[in-house]
Formats: structure tokens, sequence, C-alpha cells
């Protein structure tokens, strides 16, 4: 777990224990929509949250200032209609005795009643006298507007004022604002590094699903960093993070670098628009661009316009064909109909998916060919070995493509010696295997390989890639000064033509 994600979780409980009074019903923006969503934030989806970040016990209650109003509630200098929606109906031209041209919504109660066998809303109207149509905005009316629906549908209806003439002097919207939320210092106990989360809204994930506060993080010299002056260590420039339990841990968004180069350049301050400047990256990173591309494909037209012919491809990562250009999978469209097109992507879809669990991904590995004969030379220490009576023995085994015989390959090793240690240096990728040694440092182990690699003729530090490791087992890690190892007075030195070939060991000269 890094130090952010560490971070988020007092980060989430600091929201509550500051705002936990004031959350339910305050909008929250939905990422599985397109465009603007919002929906109002519920007790269910704070007790999930608090529980996923293990925060203590806290208090939560209803927001104050919930309004049944969504747009225009005031006109000056004119007059408008009134208008009503709730779900499944869009806005709808509405009335009320005494009253023809509306000139503010005075009252709206946040919550429908039941009245003479039926749901509505009594609210405060004051409008044009309609006996006086060219008057002034002199009538007050208080009275009960029934809709016709039940309960659960009337709770979500709103009204607004649709303008005819003027201008609208005050608006509202159907949820309580967010609260003020003071922006969470955290300091990591792992790394000494201070973070600063500064919230910037509520997303939900997936429709009634996960509801995740989302951050602005920051830390250290961030303006180093936003210039190309600095990196790494305490040093964090703006990113976006937002917490997922169900879905998988939280993730962070980064912005694309510029074209140029350089440091990257997230999408900061916000962009014009209803969408908060993140609320794109997050449908992107959950992969629900895809519900976007194919609402704006219907919204395209539905009519007898024609869609122009498309060309989709797929590469692979890994697979090549004879001439070793990768493989493709090609899907071409005509020139068709929307609902035409939204059936043939589907099916190219299904094809696209099928290839790539064929193809080899994500991972491509092209192992090099290895090439000369095994040489292995077996090591001792000139002193015993730390935790025993007998001297410690090493193995150490490549391929050599010399022109040396085995003779002249042990005279080459016979005076050589080498500090053993807790470093283990590999070298890999190369046609000579996956030599390895357990060093004093790294410095050590890379003498020894590059040694070897004078005679097999083989450049480390130009073929291949050096591995470093090590290993919390105190027997892998003993020091000890080692040199060649000697049978019966000759050098341990061996040799092995081909996989399926005996050893030949040295012989006395």
């Amino acid at each position: 777990m890094t130090a952010t994600q560490r971070g988020l979780d007092g980060a989430v409980c600091n929201i509550l224990s500051v705002t936990g009074e004031s959350l339910i019903g305050v909008g929250v923006y939905t990422a599985w929509t397109a465009g603007t969503g919002l929906v109002p934030l519920t007790a269910g989806a704070l007790t999930l949250l608090a529980q996923g970040a293990l925060c203590s016990e806290t208090d939560i209650g209803p927001a104050s200032g919930k309004s049944s109003i969504d747009g225009c509630r005031e006109v000056v200098n004119g007059y408008a209609n009134l208008e009503v929606k709730w779900d499944g109906i869009d806005w709808t031209l509405t009335s009320i005795q005494g009253i023809q041209r509306f000139c503010s919504i005075d009252n709206m109660p946040s919550d429908p009643t039941f009245v003479n066998g039926g749901w509505g809303y009594t609210g405060t109207f004051t409008g044009r006298d309609p006996l006086a149509p060219e008057g002034g905005c002199t009538k007050t009316v208080t009275t009960f507007l029934s809709l016709g629906i039940p309960e659960a549908l009337a709770k979500t209806a709103v009204f607004r004022l649709q303008l005819v003439e003027g201008i609208c002097s005050d608006s509202e919207t159907p949820g309580p604002v967010m609260p003020t939320v003071p922006d969470y210092e955290y300091t990591d106990p792992e790394t000494n590094c201070t973070l600063n989360y500064e919230f910037q809204g509520m997303v939900e994930l997936t429709q009634g699903g996960e509801v995740s506060p989302v951050f602005l993080v920051s830390g250290g010299d961030y303006q180093a960093v936003r210039s190309g002056e600095k990196v790494g260590g305490c040093n964090v420039y703006n990113y976006i993070v937002y917490k997922r339990d169900k879905l998988g841990p939280e993730v962070p968004i980064y912005g694309e670098p510029p074209s140029g180069g350089g440091p990257g350049q997230p999408p900061f301050p916000p962009q014009d628009g209803d969408d908060p400047f993140w609320l794109d990256a997050i449908k992107t990173a959950l992969g629900l661009f895809i519900v976007d591309q194919l609402l704006a494909l219907f919204n395209a037209g539905g009519g007898p316009e024609l869609l122009p012919a498309a060309e989709y491809q797929l590469i692979a990562p890994c697979n090549k064909n004879a001439e070793g250009e990768p493989e493709t999978l090609t899907a071409f469209l005509p020139e068709q109909s929307v609902n035409e097109r939204l059936l043939d992507m589907q099916v190219e879809q299904l094809a696209f998916i099928q290839q790539q669990l064929s193809w080899k991904t994500p991972i491509c590995r092209d192992h090099p060919v290895l090439l000369g004969d095994w040489v292995t030379v077996r090591f001792e220490s000139i002193e015993n070995s730390p935790q025993g009576t007998r001297p410690l023995r090493k193995l150490f085994r490549y391929r050599s493509q010399s022109a040396l015989d085995l003779g002249q390959i042990a005279a080459y090793w016979e005076n050589f010696t080498w500090s053993a240690g807790p470093v283990c240096v590999q070298h890999k990728n190369a046609s000579w295997g996956t030599p390895q040694c357990w060093a004093a440092n790294v410095d050590e182990g890379k003498r020894v390989i590059r040694f070897a690699g004078l005679e097999a003729g083989i450049d480390p530090d130009a073929v291949g890639e050096w591995v470093i490791s090590g290993s919390s087992d105190p027997r892998f890690g003993m020091p000890g000064t080692m040199h060649v190892a000697k049978v019966e007075g000759l050098d341990w030195v061996t040799s092995r033509q081909g996989p399926s070939g005996l050893p030949l060991l040295t012989v006395d000269p």
C-alpha cells in the first residue's frame, strides 16, 4: 500500500467527521451516465464508505435546505410559465387557479403531501392578476398542486419557471449544496512525507453502487515537479484519487503529458462546462467511456441519414506474422444507419474479445537463442564458513563461445578470487544463459560476471540486462573469499557440449 492509499482512508474519515450531519441528500456526480448526472447521497452509501475506510463512529443526518425547485424561481421585467417534471416525465406545463403569468415561486416544500386522495405539493406563488395582464406582479396564491401520481414518483418531482420574457433573477437546485470540507493533511509514518488532500466532490461509480469522494493530492515541492525541476521523494504534483472497494483499490489519475514532452500537465484548472474537470478522467479509468461513445453514436442521427464507413483495427502486442510484423484484426463497417452500426459494432467487439484471448497478452517475452558450450566453475572459500567448519561453496555457470579448450579455460580462472556476500547479481536475456553470483556488493558481483564475459565472448554491459536482488535467508548471504576449488589436485572447471553432453573435467597437463 502506498502513502497515498494510506492517507486516503484518513481523508475519507475527515469528511465524515466534519460534515457527517449534513451530507445526506447532497448531489453526487454519476460516472455511469453520459454527460452530467446527479443523484442524492444516501445514508447507505455513507455507511459503506465509512466501513471501507474503518472510520470511527459518526452521527449523520439529512442535509438542511433541500429544495423541490430545479431552475428559475423568480423573474424580473417579465413573466414565466410554471413547469413540473418527475422520474420518467420531462418538463410539462402546469397551472394554478388565479395566476396565468408567474413572477416567482415564493415557497415550495421539499416533500409532497397527500390531500384529497392524491399526492402533490402545496406551494406559494406570485404572478400577474389575470384580470389585469399588463399589471405588475401583485397577486400571491397559496394552493395545492395535485400531481395524480404515486408517492414514490411525487418525491422526485421538481418545479421551475420557464421564462417567456424578462430575465431570471434567482434560481435553485433540487438538492442541498455540499458543505465546505477543509483540506486534510496526512504525514505518512513510513516515508515521513506530508500529503495534502483537497476535497473535490462525490462520485457514484456504478448505478446504485459505490459512492466515493474525490481528492486532489499534492505534496512537497510540487511546483518544482510541475516545472520539470524535481521528481520523486516527497514531491508530488497534483493528481486526483478516489476510493474503490468492491471494484478494486483506489486509483490515481494523472494528466497526459504535453506534446513537447516534459512533466505531466493534469487537466487543471477546471474545464468549461457543467461537468467537474475530473469526471471524464474517472469515467475513462472505469472503462465507461464506451457508454459515452455508444450514446454519442446513437444521438448522431436516428433518421434516414447514414453514418460514414469506418475501419477499426486490433494490433497484437506479441504475436507476429511471417514478415515479423505484429498480427492485426481489422473490422470494416460500411456506410449504414445508426441502428445497423450499433448491431455490427457488437458483433465486431465479440470478435475482438475472442482474438484477444487467442493472442499472447499482455507480456511479450522474446527469449534469446542459447549459444556455446556450458562452462561450470566450482568455487570454495579460503576460510571456513561463518556458520560451520567447512569452506563455503559456490557454483558458477555460463555458456562460452570462445576458442579456448577446457585446459585453457581452467587456466583462465585459476587465480581469480572474489568476495561472496548477501547481494545476488544476475545477467539475463543474452545468449550465454543467466549467470549469477552472491557477492559482497553489486560491483563485486558484476566484476565476476564481466570476467566470465571476457572468456565467453559476451559484453554484459552491451547485451542483455542486469538483475539485482537479495534474500532475507542468511544461508544465501554468508561472506567469504572465493577461489577455484580443486578435486584431486585439479581445478574444478568442467564443460558440457550441448544439453546432453557429458561434463568434462580439466586434466593434469
